[in-house]
C-alpha cells in the first residue's frame, strides 16, 4: 500500500493551470484529470428523499471511476457509516485501513474549514472520493471541493486533492464494485452490466 499525502491545492475543473501531475506521480496525471469526465449513471446516497450526496460512473478516458460526492452538514456521520460498511466487507484488512484512516484526516480538514457564520448560505462541508481502475492502474483519490447547484444538479467547478492512496488492485477493483451494488441496489448481472468491463487485467483470485 502506497499512500501519497498531499500539499492542498486546487484543481480547477474546467481548464485550470494547477495540474495533477503537480501533487501526484506523472504516471498516474491522466487519471486525475476530471475535465472531460463523462457521467454514465449517477444516484442519490443513500435516497432521493434523505440525500447528502450521490456516487457516479464515470469514464475518464480508457479508465472507470466511481466517485462519490458528498454533501452535507453532518460529514461525519456519513464517513462514520462509511467505515461501519467498510468493516463489514474488509475485516482485519490493511488497505481498508489506510483508506479509512485517509478518509477521516480530509473529514476532519474539511471539517476544521467550515463556514463559522451560522447566516452563510451553504455550509455543508463537501468531500469527494475516486475510485479508479485504469489499463495501467488502481487507486484511490480524495479530496475537497466546490460546486454549483442547479434544480438539484451538481456540477463540480473546483477540486482539490488531499489524499492519494494505492492499495492492492485487488482491493481497488472489489471496493469499486462494491460501491456500486450498495449505491444502485444492483448485484450479478446487472451489476456487471452497469459497470461494464473494467480495463486492464482482472486481478488474480486470492
Amino acid at each position: 500500500m502506497r499512500v501519497v499525502r498531499l500539499l492542498p491545492l486546487l484543481l480547477l475543473v474546467w481548464g485550470s493551470a494547477a495540474r495533477a501531475q503537480d501533487v501526484a506521480p506523472a504516471r498516474l496525471a491522466p487519471w486525475l484529470d476530471a475535465a472531460a469526465d463523462q457521467i454514465m449513471e449517477s444516484t442519490f446516497v443513500p435516497s432521493a428523499a434523505r440525500k447528502v450526496g450521490e456516487v457516479r460512473i464515470l469514464r475518464r478516458g480508457e479508465a472507470t471511476v466511481v466517485e462519490t460526492l458528498l454533501y452535507t452538514k453532518v460529514l461525519a456521520r456519513v464517513v462514520g457509516e462509511i467505515r461501519k460498511k467498510e468493516l463489514v466487507h474488509w475485516p482485519d484488512n490493511l488497505d481498508a485501513a489506510h483508506y479509512l484512516e485517509a478518509l477521516t484526516r480530509v473529514q476532519k480538514q474539511i471539517w476544521s474549514r467550515r463556514p463559522m457564520n451560522q447566516r452563510h448560505p451553504d455550509r455543508r462541508q463537501k468531500l469527494w472520493i475516486d475510485f479508479v481502475v485504469a489499463p495501467d492502474a488502481a487507486f484511490v483519490a480524495i479530496g475537497a471541493y466546490e460546486m454549483d447547484e442547479t434544480r438539484g444538479e451538481i456540477r463540480v467547478t473546483q477540486r482539490e486533492l488531499i489524499e492519494l492512496l494505492e492499495p492492492s488492485p485487488e482491493y481497488v477493483r472489489r471496493n469499486l464494485r462494491l460501491i456500486t451494488a450498495d449505491a444502485f441496489h444492483v448485484d450479478g448481472a446487472a451489476l456487471d452490466a452497469l459497470l461494464g468491463p473494467l480495463p486492464g487485467p482482472d486481478p488474480p483470485i486470492r
